[in-house]
């Protein structure tokens, strides 16, 4: 079995724990941070593992991660409504390729974005 963690990029270590831990609910499990240098770092939530890196050529601002059978997702989105999160209030929609599909898009504060679909 192969595991794919996606590494996306950031450029503030404060915002990147704001949004990732406080308010989307993700654990930082380990992190490479020297004095004076870029961080790195790995979170988790349920099954779901990001990396996040400020280094320059680890990745690209802007990506988009999709987080396929997230269970409870209409729990989840009103926990992130609950929070009032003051950046970030995101709506969920039916999947335009399957209306059984609901999803919930957050853009983070370095223009990555993470879809989560969950069904109905």
């Amino acid at each position: 079995m192969s595991i794919v963690k996606p590494v996306l990029r950031a450029f503030d270590y404060a915002k990147a724990m704001e949004f990732y831990v406080d308010w989307l609910g993700f654990q930082v499990d380990w992190e490479h941070r020297p004095e004076d240098t870029p961080f790195y770092l790995q979170l988790s939530m349920r099954d779901i593992i990001l990396h996040l890196s400020e280094h320059h050529g680890d990745a690209s601002p802007g990506a988009s991660v999709y987080v396929d059978e997230f269970t409870d997702l209409r729990a989840y989105h009103q926990l992130l409504i609950d929070k009032q999160y003051k950046y970030n209030r995101p709506g969920m929609e039916e999947a335009f390729y399957d209306p059984s599909i609901l999803l919930v898009t957050v853009n983070d504060p370095f223009y990555n974005k993470i879809i989560f679909a969950g069904k109905k």
